[in-house]
C-alpha cells in the first residue's frame, strides 16, 4: 500500500489540501496520511516504514515556533526535526515537497533533505502548492 504524508498544525490548510487531492485524485497513493505535529509524522514514518513515498511538510508547526530567542532551541519540535528522522531512514520518502512560508527554514530542510540522492525535493509555499497539484 502506497501512502502520502501531510503535515502542517494549521486545520485549514489541511481541509484545502484534502479538498484539493480528493477533487484530483492524482496523487496515486491509497491513502494520505494527515498529522499535525512533528511528533505523529515521525510516528507514520516508522509506523509505514517504506510505505510513504510523498511527503509534504511544513516547518513552523506552532506559534512558539514562528520566533526563537537568539541562541535558545525551539520550544516545540519542527518540521526539521521531520528531515532528521527521514535522513536516517533506509527507505525514505522519494518525493518530499517543503510547503512552509518561512522561506529560511525551508531552504535549511531542503538541503539536508538533497544529501538523499534518490529523493525528489522542492520548496513549494503552500499558497502556491495547491495549484501546482495536478
Amino acid at each position: 500500500m502506497a501512502y502520502g504524508l501531510f503535515l502542517d498544525d494549521d486545520h485549514d490548510r489541511h481541509a484545502h489540501f484534502r479538498a484539493r487531492v480528493e477533487a484530483l485524485r492524482h496523487l496515486g497513493h491509497d491513502r494520505i496520511l494527515y498529522v499535525f505535529s512533528a511528533a505523529e509524522a515521525i510516528e507514520a514514518l516508522r509506523t509505514h516504514d517504506g510505505g510513504i513515498t510523498e511527503a509534504f511538510l511544513d516547518h513552523d508547526l506552532c506559534v512558539e515556533d514562528h520566533w526563537v530567542a537568539p541562541g535558545g532551541p525551539s520550544k516545540v519540535p519542527t518540521g526539521m526535526a521531520v528531515v532528521d528522522y527521514i535522513v536516517t531512514m533506509a527507505r525514505p520518502p522519494t518525493v518530499i515537497t517543503v510547503h512552509s512560508f518561512n522561506y529560511d527554514a525551508a531552504l535549511v530542510m531542503c538541503a539536508r533533505l538533497a544529501t538523499l540522492h534518490a529523493v525528489s525535493v522542492k520548496h513549494i509555499p503552500f499558497n502556491y502548492l495547491l495549484g501546482q497539484l495536478r
